[in-house]
């Protein structure tokens, strides 16, 4: 990467933060239609399809909200408060795929949350039948994710992430192993990842100096 290509903004971060704030508007105005037709029914009597869609809605909308912390840009110098954190990933992750927080402090800086939002997804796609990540934050550049699953799958991909080995074919559903690969170099950290048959530990910690990247 030149340092003009360092200096560029990130379109396709900028891209994801665009296509989920315009999309949020137009479901936020879904669910007030929503509100208004249960207020509208007899008190008891709202129909079940209502609720389907209400709980269908609140999916798409908690999805939107993670992807733009996660795809979206993620400014240096911003903090995030981990309440928001815990909120993002509780209305996102649930059934066999959850998510838990160890904090210390009240925040933590934007990008390392970002990096952390991006493994979050990686790793759901290691947990074919899902697990729970543990997440213990202990300062502005260090971070430890413990899985427990059923079963791991790690995708090649993982090397990618961790070694800078290149993809041989990169598809849709695996694009966040790219992107957090991406993220690691341009704010200088480094995430190493050992898993065994039913789980996995990552650590998140500065890229040493004369350290490969």
């Amino acid at each position: 990467m030149t340092a003009a290509e360092s200096d560029a903004p990130d379109l396709a971060a900028l891209l994801g933060a665009r296509l989920c704030h315009d999309l949020i508007s137009p479901l936020g105005a879904i669910r007030n239609g929503l509100e208004l037709l249960e207020m509208s029914a007899p008190e008891g009597e709202a129909p079940a399809e209502l609720q389907l869609i209400s709980d269908s809605l609140e999916t798409a909308l908690a999805r939107l909200r993670y992807f733009r912390l996660a795809f979206g840009p993620a400014d240096a110098r911003s903090r995030q408060p981990f309440a928001e954190a815990i909120q993002a990933t509780d209305a996102m992750f649930a059934g066999r795929f959850t998510v838990t927080w160890e904090t210390r402090g009240l925040d933590m800086l934007r990008p390392v949350a970002r990096l952390i939002y991006l493994a979050i997804l990686c790793l759901e796609k290691s947990l074919p039948v899902g697990g729970c990540v543990r997440i213990a934050v202990a300062d502005d550049a260090t971070a430890e994710l413990t899985v427990e699953g059923r079963r791991t799958a790690p995708p090649a991909a993982w090397t990618h992430v961790t070694e800078g080995d290149p993809i041989d074919e990169l598809r849709a559903d695996c694009v966040q192993f790219a992107l957090l690969r991406r993220a690691l170099v341009e704010t200088g950290q480094r995430l190493t990842a050992t898993f065994t048959e039913t789980g996995a530990e990552l650590h998140l910690m500065p890229q040493r100096v004369g350290q490969p990247a």
